[in-house]
């Protein structure tokens, strides 16, 4: 049987063995008490430490990366490790591993890509995503004894990778992945309300229809749409669930598309306790609470919020005990740490301004082309027409320098302030900001490597036939599995950017291209 317990979370159990799958269950939520699980899975988190204490049958935990919507070590501290069996992707970076090695546990499963790892009647398969920039792993579970088959994606956007995943797992029976937004553009963005909406209305329309799209490739008895999205309760960020448009599309309104784009499908939006189970030919669904759909009411926030407010309390006092004037000063020895190692082979004419909230005049300037860090005025004249600029509070910063949170937690909290000018993404950028000083290195040594792989596949595009870059300049996806949209546009299968055939093959609002060249010769 197949058990919901939140977010991207999964219990599958036997006669013999419980497998979870990304437990995110305490109060504290994630990335530093900025998301919380919606619905609210904590009563059940409960139950869970209760079942693995008293059950005799063998527990496996599968971690699939280290973002703390899916790596709760808060939750898995008050677990009995005695009993537990970790199950984790073998990464270059190792924080996860370190991590539960340090909770000591009966044991820890370090798998490699798509090998077989058997637990009695079951065989699992991990499938990684390495590539420094992102860090992520799918499961696949084949239940022999009752020939289900389980793929569960969560975040893991490796759809380029569906057909291989099929020929090793054969037909899937049940089918879960990501289908929000899950990242810090456009919400910590200074756009206009109305770019703000068009931008999130893209990528919600862009992510539902890769999501699609995969569901027609797959064909499974049965979809759920999972990991997400959070809500935020921190009063900061609780505007957030308000907003008419952004990137959080609630479960309900992406089960009404998919009702209308893949009839034959059956969706199932799970709320924490929902059980799916398995009797020949059909999947029986069961789900804890009669009405489930109002348990997605954001009328409950309010309740939610004022449940965990000790924690926020507690939060508050935590910020307001850093001097803004010192969390300056070791946020510019930091950066200054994380510039060392940032070498790449092409010049970066662009500037990095770091300012705190409490220091009014003056800001931090990282200079890419000369690899420099220094202060200077708000107004700085180094100021160049390539600028990238982030604004946070010092409190959060001290949390972050204090270890409360690495930098991918910081950006993922939601509790900065961008703007960037041109209005264009850059991947070496958003790279230093969201690496820790030891991977800034092999993030380079990743970059550079995209850079100069030269292979070239030919696309037919509006009918016009084109040479371009075999992988996307972004994390290095394989653009033969890609598609066409609008006649001109190819678009990358794992984080939907579009390259312009008609200009060369340039992404859109992004300094990036896959050079393309017309094989017709007039592009007509």
């Amino acid at each position: 049987m197949l058990t919901f317990i939140g977010h991207a979370g999964f219990k599958y159990e036997t006669e013999e063995s419980i497998i979870l799958m990304d437990p995110w269950m305490s109060r504290e939520g994630a990335f530093d008490n900025a998301w919380y699980q919606f619905p609210p899975n904590h009563k059940l988190g409960d139950e869970m430490r209760e079942i693995i204490t008293k059950t005799s049958k063998d527990i496996f935990i599968y971690i699939s990366h280290e973002h703390k919507d899916h790596f709760d070590i808060p939750y898995l501290k008050t677990l009995d490790q005695s009993k537990i069996n970790y199950i984790t992707p073998n990464f270059r970076r190792d924080h996860v591993v370190k991590e539960l090695n340090k909770l000591k546990p009966k044991s820890v499963e370090v798998l490699e890509d798509s090998k077989k790892f058997s637990i009695k009647d079951i065989d699992l398969f991990l499938f990684i995503d390495d590539n420094e920039l992102n860090r992520d792993s799918g499961l696949g579970l084949i239940d022999n004894k009752t020939q289900t088959t389980i793929l569960n994606l969560n975040d893991c956007k490796i759809y380029y990778r569906i057909p291989e995943i099929i020929n090793i797992m054969g037909k899937i029976t049940i089918f879960s992945c990501q289908f929000s937004g899950a990242v810090f553009h456009p919400v910590c963005y200074d756009y206009p309300v109305k770019k703000y909406s068009e931008i999130s209305k893209t990528k919600v329309e862009g992510k539902f229809g890769a999501v699609k799209r995969i569901l027609e490739q797959i064909n499974p008895r049965i979809y759920i749409p999972a990991a997400g999205p959070p809500v935020f309760l921190d009063q900061q960020l609780f505007h957030i669930n308000f907003q008419d448009t952004n990137i959080f599309p609630s479960p309900l309104v992406f089960k009404d598309y998919l009702t209308k784009e893949v009839p034959k499908i059956k969706i199932c939006v799970p709320v924490p306790g929902t059980n799916l189970i398995s009797k020949g030919a059909t999947i029986e669904v069961s789900h804890p609470v009669n009405n489930y759909e109002k348990l997605f009411s954001l009328d409950t926030l309010e309740s939610y919020q004022a449940s965990v407010q000790d924690i926020f309390d507690k939060r508050k006092e935590s910020l307001i005990s850093y001097a803004p004037k010192t969390i300056f000063s070791s946020l510019f020895e930091e950066l200054k740490s994380k510039l060392v190692d940032f070498e790449l082979t092409h010049e970066m004419d662009v500037i990095l301004k770091f300012s705190l909230d409490e220091i009014t005049g003056k800001a931090i300037y990282i200079d890419f082309k000369n690899l420099k860090v220094s202060v200077d005025s708000i107004d700085s004249k180094l100021v160049s027409s390539n600028l990238y600029e982030i604004s946070a509070s010092a409190g959060d910063v001290g949390r972050l320098l204090d270890g409360y949170q690495n930098w991918d937690d910081f950006m993922l909290s939601f509790r900065h302030k961008l703007h960037r000018s041109p209005d264009i993404y850059q991947v070496a950028i958003n790279g230093f900001l969201i690496m820790e000083k030891e991977d800034i290195n092999a993030f380079c040594s990743n970059l550079m490597k995209l850079e100069n792989q030269k292979e070239r596949i030919n696309v037919e595009v509006g009918g016009t036939n084109y040479s371009v870059d075999k992988f996307c300049p972004h994390q290095g996806t394989d653009l033969s599995s890609g598609w066409v949209e609008d006649g001109r546009y190819l678009v990358c299968p794992k984080h939907r950017w579009m390259f312009d055939m008609e200009n060369g093959g340039k992404a859109l609002e992004t300094d990036a291209t896959i050079n393309a060249v017309d094989l017709d010769g007039d592009g007509s």
